[in-house]
C-alpha cells in the first residue's frame, strides 16, 4: 500500500514535471525568449524536491505515530529547507551582479507555484486522512 502511493507520487511528479517544463519551454521558444539559466535544472529541482516531501510525509504519516499530529508543523519546517536548497543550489542566478528582468523571474516562479501546488494537495490529502 505505501509502496503503491509512493509510486502514484512519482508518476504525479513526472507528468507535472514533463508537461510543466514542455509547455513552459514551447511558450518561451514561440516568443523567442532566452534565460541565463536552464529552466530544465529548476523544474528537475522542484520535481525531486517535491516527490522526496511527499513521500516523506506518507512515510512518516504511516509509520510513526508519534510524529502523526506533528506533520502539518513538519511541512512549514521542509518549506523553509526546500527555500534554503533552492537559494544554496541556484544561488549564481539568485546572487550575481545578473540583473533578472520580470520575464526571468517569472520563469523561475512558475514551477516554484506548480510544484507548491502539487506538494500542498498531496500534503492536505495525507493530513485529511490521519483525522
Amino acid at each position: 500500500m505505501l509502496q503503491k502511493k509512493i509510486f502514484r507520487y512519482a508518476i504525479l511528479c513526472c507528468l507535472v514535471l514533463v508537461i510543466g517544463y514542455t509547455l513552459h519551454s514551447t511558450i518561451l521558444n514561440y516568443f523567442e525568449i532566452t534565460h541565463p539559466f536552464k529552466l530544465w535544472k529548476i523544474y528537475l529541482f522542484q520535481g525531486i524536491t517535491t516527490l522526496i516531501l511527499c513521500a516523506s510525509f506518507e512515510i512518516i504519516s504511516q509509520k510513526s505515530q508519534k510524529y502523526r499530529d506533528q506533520l502539518g508543523f513538519l511541512y512549514l519546517g521542509a518549506m523553509v529547507l526546500k527555500v534554503i536548497l533552492f537559494s544554496a543550489f541556484f544561488s549564481s542566478i539568485l546572487i550575481s551582479s545578473l540583473v533578472l528582468s520580470k520575464l526571468d523571474s517569472l520563469s523561475l516562479l512558475i514551477p516554484i507555484f506548480i510544484f507548491l501546488f502539487l506538494e500542498v494537495v498531496i500534503i492536505v490529502k495525507i493530513l485529511n486522512r490521519n483525522n
